[in-house]
């Protein structure tokens, strides 16, 4: 059985989401992608959490498809964002 564009996508934003973590210097505590669901319809919540401080983006199922084979894009960028809002926690607490 192969995998989805969505399934495929969710794959390689995690992927993504631990490199530009590993490249900020940041520890994260724990990451999530979940999808569907009644919290989540038709998107994927990305969870992460860094220093005790947890918070989630949600992308749309389109968004997550043309992730497939690479995050480019406004995908990208609100990825790139929503790692952002940890940098200064981990530079605050010397990680």
């Amino acid at each position: 059985m192969s995998l989805t564009s969505f399934e495929l996508g969710k794959l390689k934003i995690a992927g993504h989401v631990r490199e530009e973590l590993d490249r900020a210097g940041i520890s994260a505590q724990s990451m999530r992608c979940n999808s569907g669901g009644l919290l989540t319809p038709g998107t994927a919540r990305l969870t992460l959490t860094v220093n005790d401080r947890t918070a989630h983006l949600d992308l749309t199922a389109g968004e997550v498809e043309e992730c497939e084979m690479l995050v480019a894009g406004e995908t990208w960028y609100k990825i790139d964002a929503f790692i952002g809002q940890f940098a200064p926690l981990a530079s605050r607490r010397g990680t």
